[in-house]
């Protein structure tokens, strides 16, 4: 398995639930649609506006393609997408 690793920066002023409904109209339905999908999280930021996720694939091929094909909706800026092998689970 393989993770694709993506760090946000979300827009000043918006809030958590406007963050939530982007998340269900647009992201998580795309995301959940690409080859190998197995699991996404996607996390708030304790304080600030950095988001993250972290999206796991069947295999490095599919997670790279993911990879390359971020493009969070506007205003959302990307700050680093990154693949990593998960070494373990539980």
């Amino acid at each position: 398995m393989f993770a694709v690793v993506v760090r946000v920066e979300l827009p000043e002023g918006g809030t958590i639930e406007q963050g939530r409904r982007m998340l269900d109209a647009e992201v998580i339905p795309q995301v959940k649609s690409a080859p190998g999908f197995i699991a996404g999280y996607w996390l708030h930021p304790p304080s600030g506006r950095e988001g993250m996720s972290v999206v796991i694939y069947e295999n490095e091929q599919a997670a790279r393609g993911a990879a390359d094909s971020v493009r969070p909706p506007e205003p959302v800026k990307l700050l680093h997408v990154e693949v990593r092998e998960v070494a373990r689970s539980a």
